[in-house]
């Protein structure tokens, strides 16, 4: 018994060496990584809260709902393809000072970024 663990345990580890994880969980070979920023002021102050719905350039469905961190940003893995990033809700305090919808094209070898720039008091 313990020889079969072993042995199975060796396996296990040999094929992980070989076939290393893409570090993202469910991430397909084209998937690519999508960014939303939002920003206040010259400075570039980071806004939390903004709320971003994301759907396909066709106007599809919702895909996603993604809301910025402390830092103003916020990331989410999709399939390479053409995405349209719309701000649907701002934090208390603050107004949208761009447009509010920004179409991003995301592939493997990009790092596309949805900026949307916010006056706040």
């Amino acid at each position: 018994m313990r020889s079969t663990l072993l042995v199975t345990s060796v396996l296990g580890a040999a094929l992980l060496a070989v076939f290393p994880s893409s570090g993202a969980a469910g991430a397909a070979p084209g998937d690519g990584t999508l960014k939303v920023q939002a920003t206040t002021g010259t400075d570039q102050l980071a806004v939390t809260g903004v709320s971003v719905e994301i759907t396909t350039c066709s106007a599809g469905p919702v895909l996603a709902t993604l809301t910025t961190g402390p830092d103003g940003t916020v990331t989410q893995t999709f399939p390479s393809g053409c995405y349209q990033a719309e701000v649907t809700s701002v934090p208390s305090g603050c107004e949208l000072a761009s447009i509010a919808y920004i179409q991003i094209n995301v592939a493997p070898d990009a790092s596309p970024v949805a900026g949307f720039q916010f006056r706040c008091a």
